[in-house]
């Protein structure tokens, strides 16, 4: 456990503050939440806020995980940890705390603009608002790991962007069911930003759209999981190929 808490702070000490962390991190989803909001007189608030925390909350911890293992191979000290006594779980744990923690500051971040466009700031379900940070965060950063540590920098970005961009538009976060195709409801229901989107609505509305707010927490918790297990065997073999 210390191992990982090492690398969770030399990674927020040397690459929180990285251009690529703050410009995809922060600004592009702050400025996506705040185009958003300009559409909440039209679309509704229970329709767009939920999206928007989400959408900050996918760019800040994907961003994180991806810019530190990025800058780690151009500058070849991530080679310097396959030679460490680490296991690949506690290297997986130290890479997803910095993650996990830019996921918590762009909810932040959201929250404020939330609050800032709408007034709203009751949680009618505290408990599903917790979880939907905490399992969303979680799932978003081990993805960002899954895809980008067997990638080459730039493949990296651009296989994750791939993924970012499909989960905002067909993941929830930004179409109602009712508008969304038939035809991509698979895609939609194959997203964990989708089930996430939907304990956040619940949490703050008591709605829901596309899943109700219990199998929305199971399913994250499977996706959780399904990733987490995925993740760790793409470490093990980084790690010892």
């Amino acid at each position: 456990m210390r191992r990982a808490l090492h690398i969770f702070a030399k990674d927020m000490r040397e690459y929180y503050l990285k251009a690529p962390v703050i410009s995809w991190g922060l600004l592009f989803p702050v400025t996506a939440v705040v185009l958003m909001s300009l559409g909440l007189a039209a679309y509704g608030e229970n329709r767009l806020v939920p999206g928007m925390i989400v959408l900050s909350l996918l760019f800040a911890a994907t961003s994180m995980a991806q810019v530190a293992v990025a800058f780690e191979k151009r500058s070849g000290s991530f080679q310097l940890l396959l030679f460490m006594p680490i296991p690949p779980h506690e290297l997986l744990l130290g890479k997803s705390l910095g993650g996990i923690t830019y996921g918590f500051i762009g909810v932040g971040v959201a929250g404020l603009i939330v609050y800032a466009t709408t007034g709203h700031t009751m949680l009618l379900h505290l408990g599903f608002f917790a979880a939907a940070v905490l399992l969303g965060s979680l799932t978003f950063t081990l993805l960002a790991l899954a895809i980008t540590l067997p990638l080459e920098p730039v493949s990296g970005v651009a296989v994750l962007n791939i993924v970012r961009f499909t989960m905002v538009f067909l993941g929830g976060i930004v179409f109602p069911k009712v508008v969304f195709p038939r035809q991509l409801l698979p895609l939609a229901y194959a997203m964990p930003s989708t089930y996430v989107v939907e304990m956040i609505r619940y949490s703050m509305y008591n709605t829901w759209d596309y899943v109700d707010p219990y199998t929305s927490l199971i399913m994250s918790i499977i996706m959780f999981v399904t990733v987490a297990l995925v993740t760790a065997r793409i470490t093990d073999k980084v790690l010892y190929p």
